[in-house]
Parts: structure tokens; sequence; C-alpha cells
């Protein structure tokens, strides 16, 4: 037997304690796109009006090349790693490309030309070098003092697609933010400075890890080269993500329609489709 689930969120609540409590609106959900939110943790998510944004996975020294209009590029890189003298490893985060230049010399590492030079995190970015020695160690393991290093051919085609601003998201393996491209033809997106940026990526985490995301959150960020500093973006730790998001009995309510049985109103305190709906 199939079930119709709609989500109905009361209106005329005011709730004092936050501002952007989320708005009321119906939804349709099948019962299977419901199991699979009250089982699957959610994450946070972050727009761009770029074409194009770099995802780096630092435990399988894989690059992923993310567009707007056509299918994801992996790519090998090489990053940083303390095993070497001055060497530090490249830090997670969300950033975002500050400065391109087709040669750039490193004053710190005795003027190692580097080509198609992208930074992002203060010194750190994404470059090619003249020689291919290095190329041994792309997608195999950290060779380099804090960059990401790519090779020639890579370094050309990521210099000619990301633009100041474009996101560059690094991480171990899982994140608790995701990076996704706006709709340019939409004004459903809210634009903070880096200040109040900084803040608001922070509440937002916070309310992933008490449970209360879906009740607390419901704008649409957009971030570029003018609100994202060097120093970067938290991408949270998914660990401390509440598997269960919280709802409010007094606020939402799941409505079950099943043709033998009258409708009638639900109210639970989580979404967990095993308590709720057990017996089918």
């Amino acid at each position: 037997m199939k079930f119709l689930y709609i989500i109905f969120l009361s209106t005329g609540i005011i709730f004092a304690d936050d501002p952007n409590k989320v708005s009321s609106e119906y939804k349709l959900i099948n019962f299977e796109e419901l199991k699979k939110i009250s089982s699957t943790k959610i994450v946070d998510t972050l727009y761009t009006l770029s074409d194009y944004f770099v995802e780096i996975d630092l435990t399988k020294q894989l690059g992923y090349l993310h567009s707007r209009s056509d299918s994801i590029k992996t790519f090998k890189v090489s990053t940083g790693t303390r095993k070497i003298k001055d060497g530090v490893e490249t830090n997670t985060g969300i950033f975002v490309i500050q400065h391109k230049a087709p040669k750039w010399y490193s004053t710190q590492f005795d003027s190692t030309l580097m080509l198609h030079w992208m930074g992002f995190n203060y010194g750190i970015g994404f470059h090619a070098l003249a020689g291919k020695s290095y190329y041994k160690y792309l997608g195999k393991k950290t060779s380099s003092h804090g960059c990401i290093r790519v090779s020639k051919e890579d370094a050309k085609e990521l210099f000619a697609k990301l633009t100041y601003g474009s996101p560059v998201l690094i991480h171990k393996g899982q994140t608790a933010v995701k990076i996704a491209f706006a709709d340019k033809h939409s004004s459903d997106y809210k634009y903070y400075d880096r200040e109040n940026l900084l803040k608001e990526t922070g509440r937002r985490l916070t309310h992933l890890y008490k449970g209360s995301y879906l009740n607390f959150v419901n704008e649409k960020i957009l971030i570029d080269h003018q609100n994202v500093t060097h120093q970067g973006l938290s991408i949270g730790e998914i660990k401390k993500v509440a598997v269960r998001q919280r709802i409010y009995p007094d606020s939402l309510f799941l409505e079950l329609a099943v043709p033998e049985i009258r409708a009638q109103f639900i109210p639970v305190r989580f979404f967990s489709v095993e308590k709720l709906f057990a017996s089918n």
C-alpha cells in the first residue's frame, strides 16, 4: 500500500528566539523519500554564481571540477605534507579563488616557478611546476609544502575556467557543508558581508549539530571573493550533525492519507519513519 505524506507548517506562529524561522509551505513527499530523509544526515549548502567550482578530497588526493553545464571532471593532485621541511598540511574548508597569475614565483621556497597559479588560502593555491618529476606523486601521496599541485594540462584548464570567486571545497572524505550552483535568473538568494557571513554560517552549523536545522535555516546564501576571505569558511564536522533533525509539534504535522482511513494529523517531535510507521 502506498502512502502520501503532506508536510504542513502552520501559519501565524511567532518564534522570538530566531528571526530566520522557516516560513510556511506545503511539500509533497512519498514514503521512500521520507524514509531517506529520516536516516541520512543533511548538510548545509552555500551557493555560487560561478560556472565552475573545485572540490578536493585530501584522503584520495583527487580533485573534482564541477561545471554548471557539463559533467564533473576528475583530476589528480598532490597536496601539502608536514613530512618535508617547512611543509604544512593543506587546510580543509571552503575558500574562493583570490588571485591568478600565469607565472608566479614562490618567495618562501627558493623562488620556485609556479605555473598557472591560483591562490585561495593566503600562500596556498593550485599550480603546476616547470618539470614533470612531481607527476609520480599526483593522485598517490602528499608532496608539497602546502599548495595543491596539479599537472600542467590540468592547471591550464583550471586556470581558464576558474575565475575570481570560484569556490574551492577541501575536505577529508566528508563535509557538513556543500557547494551548489545558484540560479542566475533567480533573486531567491541572500548575500552577507564578510563579518556577517561568518556569523551566519556558524549559526547554521550550530543548528545542524543541535538537530534544529529544518526549523531555523531557510536562506540560500551566495558566496564570492568579496565576502569570503583567505581565511575561508568552516566545513563543519559531519560526525557532529544530528541524524534526526527536530520538528516542533505545534508547527509541523505529518498528514497520513490512506484511501480506507480518513486523513488525520499526527504530531511528531522527530523525523523518525521507523517509529511512526513501524507496523507498515
